[in-house]
C-alpha cells in the first residue's frame, strides 16, 4: 500500500510507492513501503539534518522553514517559502568582533550603540551620540500621563538638554522615571504639537511665522481670534464701545455691516447714536439676539442660518417649498412638488432647474401629488410618494438618486441581488465561486477533501452581515456562481472535491453537499456554474 506523506500542516507532500524512493520532492530522501538499502539512505538523512545541509549552495528542494548553513559565510538561513532569510541575534562585546562578515550585527555594550558590518567597516546605526557626553538627537520615548495612560513623544535633544517635545495629543507627565525627567525639564504640561522646555532661559521660537494661534501680552495670551482687524471687514463677539459725543455717523449711500454675537454697538454716553442717512444699508450678518418683537415688512434675507429656540414652529402650509413662481428656479408649471432643492449650478434667470451635466445638476427631495399609483399596496397607495432624484431642462428629465442612512425602519419588497452572506477572514483572498469551510490560518479557508463547507465567495450579496468587519463576503444561502469541475446538468447536486476550493458532481463517499445546479454546463474544466447553496 502506498504511503502518503503529509506537511505539519496537514498538505500533502507526496504519496510514495510500494518499493521506491524519493529523491526529488524534499532534500531528504523519502522510502516507500519494502524499499531494499534504506539504511544508507536514512542514515545520510540523518546527517543532512544534524549539518544543517551545510553547504556553499542552497539546497534545491527546499521547504517553507527549512534551514540551510550556508559554509561560504558562515551563517544560518531559513526558507520562508519564497527565499533564503538569514537568523540570528547581533553579537555583543565591548570591541568590534574579529571576523565579521557582510550583515553581522554588533551591539557595543559600553557605549550601548548597535554597529552593522559593511563588508570592509563597521557602521554605527544608532545612538549617534553618546550618554554623558553632550547627546543631539531626536529621542523616540514612550511616558506614562497622570492618568497612567503611555503616551508617545519625540524629545529635540541637544547637549544632553530636552529644548522641546513634540506630541500628537496634550497629556500631563506622571511621577515615572520618564515623566518626572520632563518636569524636573521644564514641561509641567505637554501640548498638542511643539511644546518649548520652560527651564532654557529665554527658549522661543526666532524668525518670521506665517501664522500664529494667540499672542502673548505681558503673560496675557491673547487668541488670534480676539483681535480685531482694521483693513479688511472684520467681527467682535464682545461689546463695541463709542466713547464720543457724537456717535457712529454713516454717510449717504454707505452700508454699515455688523457681524456679532454679542451687543452690539452700546453708546457711552447719553449723547451718543448709531445713525444712518437716507440711503444707507444696516446689514446684520452674523448672531443677533433680539429681546423684544422683531417685524419684518420687507424681504428677509440671511447669509447665514436663521434659528429659533422655541419648543414648537408653527409654519403655514408647506414648510419648505420650491418656488413654483416664474422668478423661481422650478417652473411655474410644476405646482405639485414641494420639499428641498439643492442648487449645484442652477441659473435662476434663465428660470431652469441647473444644467445638463449629471455632476452638477440640481438635486431634490421632494412630495410629488401627481405620483402615479398603481392601486396597490406596493408603492403605499397614499395618492403621491416621497422621491429624491436630479433633474434638468425645468425638471423635465428626472433621474432618480440613492438615499443614504444607518438604520432604514420599513418593508422591501425586493432586492438587488440573490444570496445572504455573511464577512469571514480567510487566509489568503480567495476568487469569486471559490467553495469555503472553516479551517487555515484564520478563521475560513478554500474547501479540502472531506471538510464541511459553509458557503461560497460572493460578490454582491442581497443582504450582507457584519459588513464593517475585514473578510471576504461569503455567501451562506440562495443562488450564486460555484466553482465546478467536470459536466453539469441542472438540478445535479454538487459536492466538495478533491480539488481545492472547487465543487463536483463526483465526489467521494461521505463528501459534503455544496449546493444544486441551476444551469447545464458541458465544459470538462473549472467554471463558475449558478446554483442554489445548500451548505
Amino acid at each position: 500500500m502506498s504511503y502518503t506523506i503529509n506537511k505539519t500542516d496537514g498538505t500533502t507532500l507526496v504519496t510514495l510507492k510500494d518499493g521506491t524512493i524519493d529523491t526529488s520532492t524534499s532534500d531528504v530522501a523519502l522510502f516507500g513501503k519494502g524499499y531494499a538499502g534504506f539504511g544508507e539512505k536514512l542514515n545520510e538523512n540523518f546527517v543532512s539534518l544534524l549539518e544543517n545541509f551545510a553547504s556553499t549552495t542552497a539546497p534545491n528542494n527546499k521547504t517553507k522553514g527549512q534551514v540551510w548553513y550556508d559554509s561560504s559565510t558562515n551563517q544560518l538561513n531559513v526558507y520562508t517559502g519564497t527565499k533564503w532569510k538569514p537568523v540570528g541575534g547581533s553579537t555583543t562585546g565591548t570591541s568590534q568582533p574579529a571576523s565579521a562578515v557582510l550583515g553581522d550585527m554588533w551591539f557595543d555594550t559600553t557605549n550601548k550603540q548597535l554597529y552593522t558590518y559593511s563588508g570592509t567597516s563597521w557602521i554605527l546605526i544608532g545612538p549617534t551620540s553618546v550618554a554623558g557626553s553632550g547627546v543631539t538627537s531626536m529621542v523616540p520615548e514612550v511616558v506614562e500621563s497622570n492618568t497612567g495612560v503611555n503616551k508617545s513623544i519625540l524629545k529635540g535633544v541637544t547637549g544632553d538638554s530636552v529644548v522641546f517635545v513634540v506630541s500628537a495629543e496634550e497629556f500631563t507627565p506622571g511621577t515615572g522615571t520618564n515623566g518626572a525627567a520632563l518636569t524636573s525639564g521644564g514641561f509641567a504640561t505637554i501640548y498638542k504639537g511643539i511644546t518649548l522646555s520652560t527651564s532654557i532661559s529665554s527658549n522661543r521660537f526666532k524668525g518670521i511665522a506665517s501664522e500664529a494661534a494667540a499672542l502673548n501680552d505681558s503673560g496675557v495670551t491673547i487668541s488670534a481670534s480676539s483681535l480685531l482687524r482694521s483693513d479688511i471687514g472684520d467681527t467682535t463677539s464682545g461689546t463695541l464701545g463709542i466713547l464720543n459725543d457724537s456717535g457712529l455717523t454713516v454717510g449717504q449711500d454707505s452700508d454699515v455691516t455688523v457681524s456679532v454675537s454679542g451687543t452690539v454697538a452700546t453708546i457711552a454716553n447719553t449723547n451718543g447714536s448709531l445713525t444712518l442717512n437716507p440711503s444707507t444699508t444696516l446689514a446684520i450678518s452674523g448672531n443677533s439676539t433680539v429681546t423684544g418683537d422683531l417685524t419684518v415688512t420687507g424681504t428677509l434675507n440671511a447669509s447665514n442660518t436663521v434659528s429659533t429656540s422655541v419648543s414648537t414652529l408653527i409654519v403655514e402650509d408647506n414648510m419648505l417649498v420650491l418656488n413654483s413662481t416664474a422668478s423661481g428656479l422650478i417652473p411655474s408649471g410644476l405646482p405639485n412638488q414641494a420639499g428641498i432643492q439643492v442648487n449645484r449650478g442652477a441659473d435662476s434667470a434663465q428660470n431652469d432647474a441647473g444644467p445638463s451635466a449629471a455632476t452638477v445638476q440640481d438635486a431634490f427631495w421632494v412630495f410629488d401629488e401627481q405620483f402615479q399609483d398603481d392601486g396597490t399596496t406596493i408603492y403605499g397607495n397614499t395618492g403621491g410618494a416621497w422621491t429624491a432624484y436630479r433633474s434638468a431642462n425645468q425638471l423635465r428629465d428626472k433621474h432618480l438618486i440613492d438615499i443614504r442612512a444607518n438604520v432604514v425602519h420599513a418593508t422591501a419588497t425586493s432586492a438587488q441581488y440573490a444570496d445572504l452572506a455573511e464577512k469571514y477572514v480567510t487566509d489568503v483572498q480567495y476568487e469569486i465561486g471559490t467553495v469555503i469551510c472553516v479551517g487555515g490560518e484564520q478563521e475560513a479557508t478554500q474547501s479540502f477533501p472531506g471538510c464541511m463547507p459553509i458557503g461560497v465567495i460572493s460578490k454582491e450579496p442581497a443582504f450582507l452581515m457584519n459588513k464593517d468587519i475585514a473578510g471576504q463576503i461569503v455567501g451562506l444561502k440562495g443562488r450564486v456562481p460555484v466553482k465546478v469541475k467536470g459536466v453539469v446538468n441542472k438540478g445535479d447536486n454538487l459536492y466538495v472535491s478533491d480539488t481545492k476550493g472547487v465543487a463536483s458532481k463526483l465526489a467521494d463517499d461521505g463528501a459534503n453537499l455544496v449546493g444544486i445546479a441551476l444551469e447545464n454546463n458541458k465544459n470538462e474544466g473549472i467554471k463558475l456554474v449558478e446554483c442554489v447553496l445548500k451548505v
